[in-house]
């Protein structure tokens, strides 16, 4: 899971992508904080210069190598509200993985779309291209381009409790991705 590092204008980047950047180490955090750990690694990673397309195609070049043993990628890029729904990679909406989140997300005010993943953000396309499958967390857009690449893009136009819920409900799938045995890859429909 990762967010980036960048801003835009004279804007400090709060929304874009910093809150993606605090979404990604809250939860990372969180899950640190947990007796009992996943049996997956969860890599955090922190991207830059994202409107170019520099650092999430640099990082999927460097790890190509590993693209087969990347269970899920994920980014978190669409400021500090609240997560409204979650999309899993083609065919993981009947899965086993997929009926733990539905159930474990509802209480934080997020639903599970049935619809498949096929995008993962821009930091991340890299990645899939290369064969990873990837995950969707769809956030409440409002207002997300009031301040997207404008000098209001700061830390005011951040609302608390709705990034903490952001953290728990990317805590919460994060943990359950890395503790489930799911193979996203093997639960896609075979091509037509």
């Amino acid at each position: 899971m990762g967010g980036h590092l960048d801003s835009w204008d004279l804007g400090t980047g709060a929304t874009d992508d910093g809150a993606g950047v605090a979404i990604a180490f809250g939860a990372a955090r969180l899950i640190a904080g947990l007796p009992q750990h996943p049996g997956r690694t969860i890599r955090v990673v922190l991207f830059g210069a994202e409107e170019m397309d520099f650092s999430g195609a640099a990082y999927a070049k460097a790890h190509e190598e590993e693209a087969g043993k990347i269970a899920l990628a994920a980014e978190a890029d669409f400021g500090a509200r609240n997560v409204l729904s979650i999309q899993l990679p083609p065919g993981a909406a009947g899965s086993d993985f997929s009926r733990a989140l539905q159930r474990t997300i509802a209480p934080l005010g997020a639903v599970f779309d049935s619809r498949p993943a096929l995008f993962g953000g821009d930091d991340v396309r890299g990645l899939q291209k290369a064969g990873v499958p990837v995950a969707a967390l769809r956030q409440d857009g409002l207002d997300y381009f009031d301040t997207h690449h404008t000098a209001d893009d700061t830390l005011d136009k951040i609302d608390p409790k709705q990034l903490d819920q952001a953290v728990a409900v990317w805590s919460v799938f994060t943990y359950l991705a890395a503790a489930s045995d799911a193979d996203f890859r093997s639960l896609a429909p075979p091509p037509k």
